[in-house]
């Protein structure tokens, strides 16, 4: 009796764990369907030229551009469709700033969430300011392995 009763309640699992990997799938694919109906990967090309073209004339190696672009529009099109994590949210807005600029002056107050930040007080203002200087830290080392390895 045992035994039929646990195969019973694995195989509720199963179903229920097949109906959301099948949920997800159909998520995924409405959100690829959009992107193909919005022409998402017209302006991809458009953009990767362009990044080829302003990054090349400094003297880089095609290919290792080509992957840090694709790196790039990874993390992008994955941080967009799945943005709950605030760390997500804030690895996102590290990387383009990276991305952007090899030495970055005050990255900290560019990060800042003012609608968060301007209500604390001024040991609470410290303590944030702690916090996400040590977050920037954990995700300026996080893009830069990842970019080391575009390039290794």
């Amino acid at each position: 009796m045992f035994f039929i009763l646990n195969f019973a309640y694995e195989h509720k699992e199963e179903k229920s764990l097949m109906k959301q990997i099948s949920n997800s799938l159909k998520d995924y694919a409405k959100q690829a369907k959009k992107r193909l109906a919005s022409g998402y990967w017209e302006n991809i090309r458009q953009d990767r030229a362009k990044f080829l073209e302003e990054h090349f004339s400094s003297g880089s190696n095609i290919s290792q551009l080509k992957h840090m672009y694709q790196k790039k529009v990874e993390r992008d099109l994955f941080s967009d469709s799945q943005p709950s994590s605030e760390d997500e949210k804030l690895y996102k807005k590290v990387s383009q700033l990276l991305s952007e600029n090899e030495y970055v002056l005050n990255p900290i107050t560019q990060l800042i969430d003012h609608s968060e930040y301007d209500k604390l007080d001024e040991r609470e203002k410290q303590s944030y300011i702690f916090k996400l200087t040590d977050k920037y830290n954990e995700l300026k080392e996080k893009f830069e392995s990842e970019h080391r390895s575009c390039f290794a």
